[in-house]
């Protein structure tokens, strides 16, 4: 299954993963299986003062700003409760950035927490301009800085910023190249996109997990810079393989998010050919969150073998209405798409009923897959009654090393 890139190094431009929700508004239950029985104001005058310095230092051609202003307008920033004065003072900051004054900024910056978009964006400016000094200040920080400064300089000087990366060491202690990789991806993929498939692919070459998410760095750049079908028509023109695989993959989503019922008609005819099932499992993951009925609907009249996007269809039916997605399930036959859409069900619903998802786990015909889905359905059961999920273990089924996981975690 493919799965879209972890978390980007150092927060820099990425969502939350995912966390169990086991307090959903009221409680949901799915439909049993057959067979098996369950087991048991004074900012305001700051704020006129901050404008006042800003339009003052504007009025010239180029922007001016003394310590005082600096100053005020950090306050601004800081203290206003209007987000729309936060951003406009924040912005006159930004458009009086240079490097001489970029530390004095910084201070009136620093105070933001670094998962702040102003304080990614300000590094990232800082980056810019500013090269290799923005970038090594975040080693005398304890905040994540560092990366958004260094997507900065590589989407202005990509050769000094490669030059410099190379020269880091891959791990260890203090900025190295695993830990600053993302960052590098993403401003390379601004500054030169070729260049960043070519860095990519030699990643890929190398058999680093991470290549397909940075792959997807680089398409999701190329879906905000022309859309979804200029980025497919540039996908099109890749190696065919993995990475041109991961890269329809973030395309189909981004489709989907502009028009599911568009996306999977120009999904259909693609899901036999090579490489079209990474195109599927993207409408798939990205669909099911809006319309699971309708998702599951669609992947049963496509050609080829299509069983793992079943997996995210029903994981994200699951969510809206456990229920449905259950009943569902009970009316597929035997086969591989079964397997996974149980699997998607459990993926969704285990924290919330493990004890009914232990039985859905049971009917997976797979027996890695199932072993598989039994052990993270074991992980919520021991988490939400480790008393229960004790006397259970034992009868489980699971290997002893995975039973003993659960029974004496790690601290």
């Amino acid at each position: 299954m493919i799965v879209s890139g972890g978390s980007f190094a150092l927060g820099w431009l990425l969502k939350p993963p995912y966390q169990p929700n086991s307090a959903a508004a009221g409680p949901v239950s799915i439909s049993s299986p057959a067979s098996p029985a369950s087991p048991a104001d004074p900012a305001r005058g700051t704020e006129t003062k901050a404008k006042a310095a800003a339009e003052s230092a504007a009025a010239g051609a180029l922007v001016s700003f003394t310590s005082e202003d600096i100053s005020a307008l950090g306050k601004s920033l800081r203290e206003s409760t209007d987000p729309l004065a936060k951003r406009e003072a924040f912005g006159r900051l930004l458009a009086g950035l240079t490097k001489e004054n970029a530390l004095e900024i910084h201070e009136q910056i620093d105070p933001l927490e670094d998962s702040d978009a102003m304080f990614r964006e300000f590094h990232f400016a800082w980056g810019k301009i500013g090269s290799m000094e923005a970038v090594l200040h975040g080693t005398e920080t304890p905040k994540s800085d560092m990366g958004p400064a260094l997507a900065g300089w590589a989407s202005a000087d990509p050769a000094a910023a490669r030059a410099w990366y190379d020269s880091l060491p891959e791990k260890g202690k203090g900025a190295n190249r695993g830990q600053l990789q993302e960052a590098f991806v993403h401003g390379l993929a601004i500054a030169d996109p070729a260049k960043a498939v070519d860095f990519v692919l030699g990643l890929s070459d190398a058999k680093d997990p991470r290549a397909r998410q940075m792959m997807g760095i680089i398409a999701e750049k190329q879906i905000q810079a022309g859309g979804a079908d200029s980025a497919a028509s540039w996908a099109a023109t890749l190696p065919d393989g993995e990475m041109r695989n991961h890269a329809n993959y973030e395309i189909a989503k981004a489709k989907v998010r502009t028009d599911p019922a568009a996306a999977a008609a120009w999904a259909a005819p693609l899901a036999g050919e090579k490489g079209g099932g990474a195109i599927v499992y993207g409408i798939s993951s990205e669909w099911s969150g809006r319309d699971g009925a309708a998702t599951a609907k669609w992947l049963d009249t496509l050609s080829g073998d299509q069983s793992a996007a079943y997996g995210p269809a029903f994981a994200g039916w699951a969510k809206a209405d456990p229920l449905a997605a259950s009943e569902r399930i009970s009316s597929m036959p035997p086969s591989g798409n079964r397997d996974n859409a149980i699997g998607g069900l459990i993926h969704s619903y285990r924290w919330e009923d493990p004890v009914s998802s232990i039985a859905w786990a049971n009917q997976i015909q797979d027996a890695k897959r199932r072993e598989f889905v039994l052990a993270l359905t074991a992980e919520a059961y021991a988490k939400k009654d480790p008393a229960a999920a004790a006397a259970w273990l034992p009868t489980s089924g699971l290997p002893a090393k995975t039973q003993q996981r659960f029974l004496n975690p790690k601290p």
